[in-house]
């Protein structure tokens, strides 16, 4: 299917999208979404509002799943799904990190994804089978072992609910540039929770291509076609290289206690 999309049009307007954010980056004002509280800027909004535009135009006959905005059409044979900024509090807080994402599923499986981190120019894309790391073709780039130096990536959250028994943890505050991160080859894995198809639909793609899995903490493999694709994905899960991530997994422990947050 990836075959039908024109991907150097779909970065021509992800690269719009991305001058859209760096004008506003370190000058703009954030707002906090009733429902959760998360971060939300006119930079977001704006960004969703554009890729939604040159999607219908584009491809009329498909669905969206944007995070500021909504879904329309969900019943439609492909969808593509808008993260304009992952890592909103990273982009608020002036930090590199954040990125603008955009997946397309079939069928609810994932055929196509991308991830853009406008600071540094920085591309990984699938295009047919491939995965593309700013022109260089990266595919079977997935870590199949770790070694000494190794190390995954998680939510900066992620200790308050979980223990990881692994000696090299990172955060870099974006869900879909860490999966990004490890298909290129770059860590070994990323564990992620409680999340929305928004934030891991172009990491779901990536995995696709590279022969990787998403896996839950219970071991069950990550199935779009069996959840609401608005609902959120509960629980810890892991994205990488099979025979990592059934090494990586038994290092994890949910806390019996969540750690306390500091009042606000």
């Amino acid at each position: 299917m990836t075959q039908s999309l024109d991907v150097t049009r779909i970065r021509t307007w992800v690269a719009e999208a991305g001058q859209i954010a760096l004008r506003y980056f370190g000058h703009t004002n954030v707002e906090h979404k009733p429902a959760d509280h998360s971060p939300v800027t006119i930079a977001d909004r704006t960004i969703e509002r554009l890729l939604s535009d040159y999607i219908r135009a584009a491809y009329p006959d498909h669905g969206i799943v944007g995070e500021e905005y909504g879904s329309e059409h969900l019943d439609r044979e492909y969808l593509w799904v808008i993260d304009p900024i992952d890592g909103t509090q990273a982009y608020v807080d002036g930090l590199p990190s954040w990125c603008v994402t955009l997946a397309v599923l079939r069928n609810r499986e994932p055929v196509f994804g991308l991830v853009y981190l406008p600071l540094y120019d920085d591309w990984t894309y699938t295009d047919g089978d491939a995965v593309i790391c700013n022109g260089q073709d990266v595919t079977h780039r997935l870590k199949t072992a770790w070694k000494a130096d190794s190390y995954v990536l998680w939510r900066s959250d992620a200790h308050r609910r979980y223990r990881l028994d692994f000696p090299r943890i990172m955060t870099m505050s974006s869900s879909a540039s860490h999966t990004a991160y490890v298909a290129r080859g770059s860590a070994l894995a990323v564990l992620t929770h409680d999340s929305y198809l928004w934030d891991i639909a172009a990491g779901l793609a990536f995995m696709r291509k590279q022969g990787g899995e998403v896996r839950f903490l219970s071991g069950e493999t990550l199935d779009l076609r069996q959840r609401d694709l608005l609902a959120p994905l509960n629980g810890l899960f892991a994205f990488g290289h099979p025979a990592v991530l059934d090494r990586l997994l038994p290092l994890v422990s949910e806390r019996e206690e969540p750690v306390a947050l500091a009042a606000r």
